[in-house]
């Protein structure tokens, strides 16, 4: 179980080190404790109760029970919902597409975690995250890297961490694949289970039923779709259930496809129009953490606008120091207000922010 790559950060570490894990029951996290305790480190396993679903809890223990380690439980779920589940709902009431994972990593996995960890005298935090630790440009410090395994890469989800979070952190499957990873759960015969979900308190997948209870009526009704004139289209059933840059469901007929241009929560509308109405080469980014602080106002970087989107270049400009202005080189699609967009240079994630 090395590290080809040199990503995890794991050379950092020494026989006795005290390193606290987010621990799933599922086979990332697993694998990754297994790594944890055979360079003979002092690992202190966590499971997260996000809400008040406790389905999870079992395997967990299972997992624990099977590599010898002591489980504590960490029931974060109100902080998960004020932190989390309650922005997700109120972001799509607003016109707005979230993202939770990107806000939930920062606040809740290293952040309320680590506090209660670090209390325990953990050193380290450690997941099953498939991202990688490298330098930071400059040498000062560490940078998240892209890792090896590029069709399971997660930094776009930890773009928005802090550069004390990032230095404190583990990610022992930085360097393995995601089949390597699967063999070896199954020579530690470690218990299987479904990959978890991107979203992972919508049971069924489906974000508008979830969004249309939460709200409980107050989210403004039907209204008009209309192209970018004002025209009538047709009716739509809330702006909740739609997202900038989608084409199905729409249920409006047109000689050519639809798709949403954007939400107006305040006319209740939802503009539609073809696809090539629907690319732009700017936007804005506020709240945005530097975990690497680019040091000049303008600069070039690659940007990444959700997570199955590639990278793409652009100049950066900034308004100030947690703001900027992004205009790419080509067009792109579906830029959203309320995803996060995550700054790399090269392989290196350099930080991330909101969509404005």
């Amino acid at each position: 179980m090395n590290d080809p790559a040199g990503l995890s950060g794991l050379e950092r570490l020494h026989r006795g080190g005290t390193v606290a894990l987010a621990l799933s029951g599922g086979v990332d996290s697993s694998v990754a404790a297994s790594i944890l305790l055979d360079r003979g480190l002092r690992v202190l396993a966590f499971h997260l109760l996000l809400t008040g679903d406790r389905s999870s809890l079992p395997q967990a223990e299972e997992t624990a029970k099977r590599l010898g380690l002591e489980l504590h439980v960490a029931d974060l779920a109100a902080d998960f919902e004020r932190l989390v589940i309650a922005p997700f709902v109120r972001a799509y009431a607003q016109g707005r597409t979230p993202s939770p994972c990107v806000a939930c990593n920062p606040s809740i996995k290293f952040g309320l975690l680590w506090d209660r960890a670090a209390v325990l005298g953990a050193d380290y935090l450690c997941t099953g995250h498939y991202a990688g630790l490298g330098p930071a440009p400059g040498g000062k410090g560490l940078a998240l890297h892209r890792p090896l395994d590029r069709g399971k890469d997660q930094t776009y989800f930890l773009c928005r961490l802090s550069a004390a979070q990032i230095n404190r952190s583990l990610f022992p499957l930085a360097g393995m694949s995601k089949d390597l990873v699967r063999r070896i759960g199954d020579d530690l015969e470690l218990p299987r289970r479904p990959e978890s979900q991107e979203i992972c308190f919508l049971k069924d997948g489906d974000y508008r039923d979830f969004v249309r209870k939460s709200l409980g009526g107050k989210d403004g009704g039907p209204g008009d779709f209309v192209d970018p004139d004002g025209r009538i289209m047709g009716r739509h059933q809330g702006i909740w259930a739609y997202t900038v840059g989608q084409r199905r469901g729409l249920g409006v007929p047109g000689p050519e496809p639809y798709y949403v241009l954007k939400l107006d929560p305040v006319r209740n509308q939802v503009v539609i129009g073809v696809r090539e109405q629907s690319l732009t080469r700017h936007c804005s980014v506020r709240d945005i953490v530097w975990s690497v602080p680019p040091g000049e106002t303008g600069f070039s970087s690659l940007v990444q606008i959700r997570s199955r989107h590639r990278a793409s270049p652009a100049v950066v400009r900034l308004s100030n120091v947690n703001s900027a202005e992004v205009t790419f080189e080509q067009p792109q699609s579906a830029v959203t207000a309320g995803q996060a967009a995550a700054f790399y240079q090269g392989d290196i994630l350099i930080g991330g922010g909101w969509i404005e």
